[in-house]
Parts: structure tokens; C-alpha cells; sequence
């Protein structure tokens, strides 16, 4: 009996053994978590030739952290709450332990004497595992006073006094890519996510850039110093004298905020050139530009435009035609049907959305389509549910068809057709092709067929 006791106390050690275990690795995990929500403040002073630096990283967990300072900097220094000396696992190093207490870092940098232009990157000290929810960075400027400082993140503040410039930036995340310029640069907010920084007036069509909002902020430089539109550290750099700039980082940052399959990121730059009204060098991307400013208004166009850029996830050729369905009332497989750009242009019809029935029974395999002031309906699936047996289609572009002794031949590329041996002909040609469908006008059906469409709000009957 006393050994059952022991055993089972035994078995129970170990059973709550195991349970603190999990507890305690469950709140080590918990503590690796706050690892990766630090805030801090980066103070920068410039001056003659060198960057002043002052990191403060607000109450560093406990634990043992790897530092690495920038590769060129001087000067460096570590310091504890109270201005202590920091902690290092093994003498002064580059290990340090934290004890969930603010580090300062204090470090210099060379900076250049009269550039034109001027990069600060991977300019801060490195806390390897850690990542941050904020950071804040008062620049002040005392040397480079005829120029502009910029990030990529917010512009929170800027004062110009007697002797100093001062910059406020601050970013969800961790420290920015600084930049200058040796222009006045003036930022003009977009909106919540997008700054423009002009060395005057805003050579863009604000009205396309206020309602194109990135998914994270995103600062453009418009500088006479760029040569071309390109991203960096962030911030996008457009030319100042490029004529089609609002098209070009109106492209940019469709790429960045929208995401389509390969084969149709095409679709990038006929929504841009939609955006901002720009001709496009491809023929058939200008072609269908014009085919949708020619069919939608202007309303129903910014409606559809707003939409697409509401999409939250993958955008298709599909759902483009979905969302002119609920902004424009419109539906249509026109983008669908030109999703393969290197393919030849297909025009637009309108979809009628009604119910089909054919002598009182629903065809859901048949589409009416509409285009201009003609109505066509699905052929093949038609004559189908009419009763005529299909004799031949073996040659391209021709069909025989019968029924009750009557002979048909049609060719869907001519006005003429044969009706038991004797040839006939049509004003118009009935007939067209959309990748591989055959569709007639729907006014030939009853001089051909004797059958009248009759139709409604809801449905539209041929019998």
C-alpha cells in the first residue's frame, strides 16, 4: 500500500512537474511576445560634418540581446535607466542584458560636406530579435539649412527658426530611411497614407492622388534632382519635368496597393491610365480605355474605379466585371474575355441578367448579349432547344442544320445563308463570334424560325 502511495505521488510530481513547465514556457512565450512591441525615440543632431545620434528604446524586456552598432559609427556608448553603464553578459561587449528598464544608445556618424542630395540609411543600432510597434525621430538641423529633410513616414512636424531647422517624423514600425534635399522641399498630405514633397507647385492631378490611398504610408519626392521614377528606402522619386508623371506613380502605386495573378498585372496599366486620362502606348489596352470611358459615365466610372480600389484581397478579371455589375448596374465577361493581353481585342456587350426561357423552359446554358442598338442570343444551345437536328459544322465558320424536311446552311461570316438548296440573304449579318460562341441577332429568329421573344422585367420568353 505504501508503495502504490509512492508511485502515485511520484506519477503526480511529474504530472504537475510537466504542467508548471508548459505554464512557465507559456509565459516565457508571452514575454517574448512584449519583445516585439517597443517603442522608441531617436534624437538626431546634425552638424558641420558629423550626425549626432541618441536612440532610446523605451523598457527593454529581460533577457540577453545581440547590438550592432552602424558599421561607421564613433563615439558609441550604451547607457541604463539613471545614466548607468550598460550591462554586458560578458564585460563590455557587444551582448547586452536587458533588466525591462529604457537603453540609450549614443553614437556618431560622417556626414558629407555639400551634396545635392543626401541618403541616411541603416543608420540606427541594431537590436537583433526585437522589432518595434513605434518610432519617434526629432531631427534637428544646424549645418543644411537651404534644404529639406524627408522620410518615409509621417512628417509630423517642421519649424524653421534662427538657427536651426527642426523635424518631427514618426512611423508605426521601426526607424526610417532619411533623406535631403538640397531644394525646399514642401510636402502636400494626399491623404491618411500618401505625401507628395513638391520644390513648388504640385505638378500632378491632386484629385487622382487623393483617392489613391497606399496600403501603408508612402512618401513621393518630385525633384529636379531624379532622373526617373524609382523607390528607394520607401520613398518613390518622381522627376520633375516627366510629362506623364501622374500616369507613371499612379502605376507605381497601383502595384503596390493591388494585387492581381501574373498573367493579368497587366490590368495595372489600364486602370492608371483610366485614373488619369493618359493615352497607352498598347493598342489594345488604349482600345479598351476608350471602349469604357465611351460606355460608362463619369459617375459610374469613378464608382467602378473607387471600388476596385476597395478590394482587400487578390483583384481579378472576374471581379472587375463583378464590380461593374454592382456599381453600374452593367454585367458583362468583358474583361474576362481580354484577360490574355498577347490575345486580340474582344468588344463589350452587355449581359442581359433576366431569366431565359425557351418554349416555357429555363435555359440557363444560353446568354443574351447586347451591344449598340442589337440583341443577340446564345445559337448552337438555341436551335437545340427548337428542335433542329445539327446535319454538319465540320467546316469553319458554316453549319447545316434541319428539321421537319427544312434544310439549313448557314455561314456566320456572310449575309447570305441556303434554305433547302436555294440561296438566300440577310441587310445585316445576324450572326457573330465570341471566342468560339456563335450568337445571332435575336430580330432574324422569327423570319428564320418563326419564333417571337417576348419579355418583361424579370424574364424574356421565345416561343
Amino acid at each position: 500500500m505504501t508503495r502504490r502511495i509512492f508511485h502515485f505521488s511520484l506519477l503526480m510530481a511529474a504530472v504537475i512537474g510537466s504542467i508548471l513547465f508548459i505554464q512557465w514556457k507559456g509565459y516565457s512565450v508571452e514575454k517574448d511576445k512584449a519583445v516585439a512591441n517597443l517603442e522608441q525615440t531617436v534624437v538626431v543632431r546634425h552638424g558641420a560634418d558629423e550626425f549626432s545620434i541618441k536612440q532610446v528604446i523605451n523598457n527593454l524586456p529581460e533577457g540577453q540581446y545581440q547590438i550592432r552598432f552602424p558599421e561607421k559609427a564613433s563615439d558609441t556608448n550604451c547607457l541604463s535607466a539613471e545614466n548607468k553603464a550598460c550591462k554586458w553578459v560578458s564585460g563590455k561587449g557587444n551582448k547586452l542584458k536587458g533588466n525591462g528598464m529604457p537603453v540609450t544608445f549614443t553614437y556618431k556618424l560622417k556626414a558629407p560636406t555639400n551634396p545635392s542630395e543626401y541618403w541616411l540609411e541603416n543608420w540606427g543600432a541594431n537590436i537583433e530579435g526585437v522589432s518595434y510597434s513605434f518610432t519617434r525621430v526629432q531631427l534637428t538641423e544646424l549645418s543644411w539649412r537651404k534644404g529639406s529633410w524627408a522620410a518615409s513616414d509621417e512628417l509630423a512636424g517642421k519649424q524653421k527658426m534662427d538657427a536651426i531647422d527642426y523635424y518631427v517624423f514618426e512611423k508605426e514600425g521601426g526607424l526610417p530611411a532619411l533623406y535631403w534635399n538640397s531644394k525646399d522641399l514642401l510636402p502636400k498630405e494626399m491623404n491618411h497614407h500618401l505625401t507628395i514633397y513638391t520644390e513648388g507647385n504640385l505638378p500632378l492631378n491632386q484629385a487622382v492622388f487623393q483617392k489613391l490611398v497606399p496600403n501603408e504610408k508612402i512618401s513621393v519626392i518630385i525633384s529636379s534632382i531624379a532622373e526617373e521614377v524609382t523607390e528607394k528606402g520607401g520613398l518613390l522619386f518622381v522627376p520633375a519635368q516627366t510629362e506623364d508623371a501622374n500616369e507613371q506613380l499612379a502605376r507605381l502605386l497601383l502595384k503596390k496597393k493591388i494585387t492581381l495573378k501574373k498573367e493579368e498585372e497587366w490590368y495595372i496599366d489600364l486602370i492608371a491610365s483610366l485614373m488619369t486620362g493618359k493615352v497607352v502606348d498598347n493598342k489594345k489596352v488604349e482600345k479598351m480605355r476608350k471602349t469604357i470611358t465611351s460606355i460608362l459615365t463619369e459617375d459610374q466610372l469613378e464608382r467602378w474605379l473607387e471600388s476596385i480600389l476597395s478590394v482587400e484581397t487578390g483583384l481579378s478579371s472576374s471581379k472587375m466585371d463583378e464590380l461593374l455589375e454592382s456599381t453600374a448596374n452593367i454585367k458583362t465577361d468583358f474583361f474576362q474575355k481580354n484577360a490574355e493581353v498577347s490575345q486580340p481585342y474582344q468588344p463589350f456587350y452587355f449581359m442581359d441578367t433576366r431569366e431565359l426561357y425557351v418554349n416555357g423552359h429555363k435555359a440557363g446554358d444560353m446568354k443574351i448579349l447586347i451591344q449598340n442598338d442589337r440583341t443577340y442570343i446564345s445559337f448552337i444551345p438555341l436551335i437545340k432547344r427548337l428542335g433542329f437536328h445539327i446535319e454538319s459544322s465540320s467546316k469553319k465558320g458554316e453549319i447545316v442544320i434541319n428539321k421537319r424536311g427544312d434544310r439549313y446552311n448557314f455561314f456566320f461570316s456572310k449575309k447570305i445563308f441556303d434554305l433547302n438548296g436555294e440561296q438566300l440573304g440577310f441587310r445585316k449579318n445576324p450572326f457573330f463570334v465570341d471566342q468560339k460562341e456563335v450568337y445571332i441577332d435575336t430580330a432574324a429568329l422569327s423570319t428564320l424560325f418563326g419564333v417571337n421573344m417576348v419579355e418583361n422585367t424579370n424574364e424574356i420568353n421565345i416561343k
